[in-house]
């Protein structure tokens, strides 16, 4: 059985999130720090603000934990804040730096309405994802990458989801969008689809 860890950023309900990767039949330990356990995929959620996710995953000594993961290739699935922390800033906290694993930065957006919550359609050339519908609860977004995987549109356009190697990050939130978000979830924690 493949062992899921999701890292608890004191950010959002894990439990929801918990239970769709269970479903999937996936065994899952959440942690607020690293141990000695070994896990065949790993989750960063993420409800809340930048800074705060930022920081919980810096004192807790996730660092290097994560950067090890990525290098021998783990799945690592990033979602909404927890993907954001890995370009190099944010509008929301802007005196404190990202992780800068990719370039730009996340950005306030010009959303009709503020937070952008509700379903929204994706724009992708990937078969799962292309013009399939998705849940988003998010203020701040990143508006484009070279790593984009797929995009939607709310008053502006914008990345809805990233790849690159063993890490996937999505905007919005699949443990919300049904059997879609399922399979999602199931190819990043798989490393299903690439896109290097």
């Amino acid at each position: 059985m493949t062992n899921v860890l999701i890292i608890d950023t004191k950010a959002g309900n894990l439990f929801s999130l918990r239970a769709a990767i269970e479903r999937l039949g996936f065994n899952v330990t959440i942690l607020q720090q690293p141990n000695a356990e070994f896990f065949d995929a790993i989750v960063i959620p993420g409800q809340g603000r930048f800074g705060t996710v930022i920081n919980n995953i810096s004192k807790n000594r996730w660092l290097d934990y994560l950067k090890n993961a990525y290098e021998n290739k783990l799945p690592i699935l990033g979602i909404c804040v927890g993907m954001q922390i890995f370009f190099e800033a944010s509008d929301e906290d802007p005196n404190i730096n990202g992780l800068s694993w990719f370039k730009g930065k996340t950005q306030a957006l010009n959303f009709p309405k503020k937070p952008m919550v509700g379903w929204a359609t994706l724009s992708s050339q990937l078969k799962t994802w292309a013009n399939k519908s998705v849940y988003f609860v998010n203020s701040y977004a990143i508006k484009e990458s070279e790593h984009s995987i797929a995009e939607t549109t709310y008053g502006e356009t914008f990345c809805a989801a990233i790849k690159k190697g063993s890490f996937t990050g999505v905007q919005f939130h699949p443990e919300k969008s049904s059997e879609v978000g399922s399979q999602i979830i199931f190819e990043a924690l798989t490393a299903g689809n690439t896109n290097d």
